[in-house]
């Protein structure tokens, strides 16, 4: 063998076994990360709800004599925490005397409004429902201006939707899915696999992102859904009261470490962008849900101010609240929804 082709045979060998080592670092030692969901593990989406645990066609025993049911409607503001917002709500509500009422946490991680729409009618209406109470506004808001920028859709639903089963033969990937196969390039090369596979920037001129129309329509979708969920509830004569929910952006300045480290995540023009994009889309759904009110009145309740002034420690990310937070929503949420279950309950 010449030196020349023995150069190159000791080079081929060195990429194969540095791309080796590499591959078996990523794939063994190297926490996974899908390009699709860097902050959170890949979910699996179920029909119709997309990530709702509640099995399709399931419901809730009968309901025990003299129980008052509230479902209460939302995306993991409602799902999750330490006790989540419905046991607070629940609580409260027997404190003020309501002993029968029972709150029914049927929040979904990244739902929104359009999902919440397909949850009430296949998880909610069949379990004997009395109030239904939907809190929520934060996904409708931010999933669009951070992950899939279609106004209405669901979470990163781009990475659902691109199905390579249903490619032509010319449009089939085949590169790129064979290079998807090593764990060490879907991590150097997550961005390049993102826009591959998800047509994401694509989309984004698509929908106008950043535009005023689109904001527009954010807020008209919104306010749409929660009085579709109102003319649902009320032709299965269940009560219905909505919440709109409070963002980090909502407050007037971010007076507290944690909340400063949150907002350090972004840069100070990203901020400022996403303050007025938040506000914008606030004001455009409290006028469209008041033009909404005018044909169909329904209760709705705006708390997305209610930490506006607070100079006290109120967000664990842009969306999520700690603990003694969530207990003022569920006084909030409480003191307006007194009247209503007083109504249904009798008393």
């Amino acid at each position: 063998m010449s030196g020349k082709f023995r150069w190159l045979f000791f080079i081929i060998i060195f990429l194969i076994v540095s791309f080796s080592l590499g591959e078996m670092f990523f794939r063994y030692l190297y926490p996974k990360l899908s390009p699709f969901e860097e902050r959170m593990p890949v979910r699996h989406a179920s029909p119709y709800t997309m990530f709702s645990p509640f099995d399709y066609g399931a419901k809730e025993p009968p309901k025990a004599k003299g129980e008052l049911r509230i479902f209460m409607l939302g995306g993991s503001t409602v799902a999750y925490g330490n006790p989540p917002l419905p046991v607070y709500v629940e609580q409260e509500l027997q404190r003020r005397g309501f002993d029968g009422v029972r709150v029914l946490n049927y929040g979904v991680i990244s739902q929104n409004s359009s999902q919440e729409l397909a949850h009430l009618v296949f998880h909610v209406l069949d379990s004997e429902p009395d109030i239904v109470v939907i809190y929520d506004g934060g996904n409708d808001i931010m999933d669009p201006v951070l992950y899939d920028p279609r106004p209405g859709f669901p979470f990163n639903f781009l990475a659902y939707e691109n199905n390579v089963l249903f490619k032509e033969t010319g449009e089939y990937p085949l590169l790129s899915l064979l290079a998807y196969g090593s764990e060490m390039l879907r991590h150097l090369f997550r961005p390049y696999f993102f826009e591959k596979f998800g047509n994401f920037s694509d989309l984004r001129m698509a929908v106008g992102y950043g535009t005023k129309p689109w904001s527009e329509k954010i807020a008209r979708i919104y306010a749409s859904n929660l009085v579709k969920a109102g003319r649902i509830c009320r032709a299965y004569n269940v009560e219905y009261v909505a919440f709109f929910q409070p963002l980090l952006f909502y407050k007037s300045s971010a007076v507290s470490e944690v909340e400063k480290k949150i907002l350090a995540g972004w840069s100070q023009g990203e901020v400022n962008t996403i303050r007025q994009y938040t506000g914008d889309v606030r004001a455009m759904i409290l006028r469209n849900t008041r033009e909404e009110q005018k044909s169909f009145p329904f209760e709705f309740y705006d708390l997305s101010g209610i930490f506006a002034g607070s100079t006290e420690t109120v967000f664990k990310d842009y969306i999520h609240v700690n603990d003694a937070s969530n207990r003022k929503i569920a006084l909030a949420i409480c003191d307006r929804l007194t009247d209503t279950v007083r109504k249904k309950s009798g008393k």
